[in-house]
């Protein structure tokens, strides 16, 4: 099941030069478990600062993020990486797949620093890669565009998130491909019933989602 997504009044500020600056500022934002979400902004408009921010790989300078109530920059640092690894999923833009290591190998890379995979995993993730058309044995740096989108994703379902938060999952997709894996994503987190964030500058995807909101300036703001 999904989770729920509380931001009060939170900031993110850095040293610039002898001054602090404010680089993101969320007021009150609420999103309900299992929703799904798309932020759109322009580069450099703090797009995944705000993914770091509700993840808490970067704290808050002010106010209250917490998921179903837990404010995860309130945890140790033990604590902040196991709740991170048991409940959020990331997908990023360069799909972050090794070369020398196959489809297979990848997906299942995330099982391997928590022991040995075990056969119920190889088998989940062998299907999952057949499901989504990626053959598992094929050496990531063998797979083109769309097979390593996929075989990310496939990574991240595997996982069975409670949140999968994407960061330009499509940016470097064709609009065809990219209209393609925006549904194939939203199609995954429905049957997990995952809460869905993702961040882009194209705005041709945000028709696909229940809500959009807008980063701009640093600033985030509920759309219209």
């Amino acid at each position: 099941m999904g989770m729920r997504l509380n931001v009060k009044g939170a900031t993110v500020t850095v040293q610039d030069g002898s001054d602090f600056r404010t680089i993101l500022t969320v007021g009150d934002l609420a999103l309900p478990a299992g929703s799904q979400t798309a932020v759109r902004g322009a580069s450099g408009s703090g797009k995944s600062t705000f993914l770091k921010l509700i993840s808490c790989i970067i704290r808050h300078s002010a106010g209250l993020v917490s998921w179903d109530g837990v404010r995860l920059c309130a945890l140790s640092e033990a604590e902040r990486d196991r709740f991170r690894g048991e409940r959020i999923g990331f997908l990023f833009q360069d799909f972050r797949l090794f070369e020398g290591l196959t489809a297979l190998e990848n997906v299942l890379l995330p099982f391997t620093f928590r022991g040995a995979p075990s056969a119920d995993d190889r088998a989940r993730a062998r299907a999952l890669l057949k499901a989504h058309e990626v053959r598992a044995e094929t050496p990531a740096e063998r797979l083109s565009r769309g097979e390593m989108q996929r075989t990310a994703l496939v990574r991240v379902l595997l996982q069975s998130p409670s949140v999968i938060l994407a960061d330009e999952p499509t940016a470097s997709l064709d609009r065809r491909r990219a209209g393609l894996a925006v549904d194939a994503l939203l199609d995954a987190a429905g049957s997990l019933g995952a809460t869905l964030l993702l961040v882009t500058h194209d705005e041709s995807l945000l028709t696909r989602f229940d809500r959009t909101l807008t980063l701009s300036d640093g600033v985030l703001k509920e759309d219209a």
